[in-house]
């Protein structure tokens, strides 16, 4: 119950930051990995946030809409879009981050530095323990995909 408290409480305030903005947090992170990784495919976006391809497909769409994403044909796969960002789009993921400046300077101000990096290594830990399983409709998409040899 207490890692959902910090959790939500983490959410809340951060929608309260990214609000001024008309962005969400969800948001925020998608474009923060934008602004890191120049380009990324949406399945490489679904994995670096921690999303799925229907979320990351939404928050595309719309900050496409909103001209701060552009979506083109990957250079080496022709079924994959290459994701990135526009001059608006990185301006705003700049903006974005010097504005949430003082709740990321309060959430490390919590922790004496050895006690931060305990924090990361365990979260880290965390979520590859939580990690879920496969999705059961990959696992039948293989298994369609195999010549049936009876």
């Amino acid at each position: 119950m207490r890692l959902r408290a910090a959790s939500a409480h983490l959410r809340r305030r951060s929608n309260l930051a990214f609000a001024l903005f008309g962005m969400t947090t969800d948001q925020y992170v998608l474009l923060t990995v934008l602004a890191e990784r120049r380009q990324a495919t949406q399945q490489e976006l679904v994995a670096a946030c921690f999303s799925d391809t229907a979320t990351i497909g939404t928050m595309l769409t719309l900050l496409e809409s909103k001209g701060l994403v552009t979506r083109t044909p990957h250079p080496r796969d022709r079924r994959a879009l290459s994701v990135g960002l526009t001059r608006a789009g990185r301006r705003l993921a700049q903006e974005m981050r010097r504005s949430s400046a003082d709740l990321r300077a309060d959430l490390v101000g919590l922790f004496q530095e050895k006690e931060l990096e305990t924090l990361m290594e365990y979260l880290g830990r965390l979520a590859g323990a939580l990690r879920p399983p496969a999705r059961k409709n990959a696992t039948l998409r293989q298994r369609r995909s195999k010549p049936d040899t009876r």
